[in-house]
């Protein structure tokens, strides 16, 4: 397969269908459509050749070829989160940070007395 022209965000609708095995629900657990999980199924199954999901009933089953991309997929999707959710905020009152301030005898006069030390 040819990563340049996967979309990845085809691996959002997959994860979605392994957690909810159906196209609605993914759909509302992502954003999209019911037809536009069915479309992104259809190009998931190509990319992949597999067919990824059987109907038993009312139930989409995944292939056991989709249920070992299962695990990998999730700790993919959850180290692109966090990767992409940026640094932690700052927390003053968790820091254990140590810091030197240096100035004047004016200055130490001046701002010492507003500090916690």
């Amino acid at each position: 397969m040819d990563l340049r022209t996967f979309d990845l965000n085809l691996l959002r609708v997959l994860r979605a269908l392994l957690e909810t095995h159906s196209t609605t629900r993914a759909g509302q657990m992502i954003g999209l459509s019911q037809p536009a999980v069915s479309a992104a199924l259809g190009r998931l199954r190509e990319h992949l050749k597999d067919p990824l999901f059987v109907r038993i009933g009312p139930r989409l089953e995944p292939t056991d070829y989709a249920l070992t991309l299962s695990e990998p997929l999730r700790r993919i999707l959850d180290q692109t989160e966090t990767i992409l959710s940026g640094p932690p905020a700052f927390d003053p009152l968790e820091a254990q940070d140590s810091f030197r301030v240096s100035g004047s005898d004016f200055f130490s006069e001046l701002l010492i007395s507003f500090l916690n030390c």
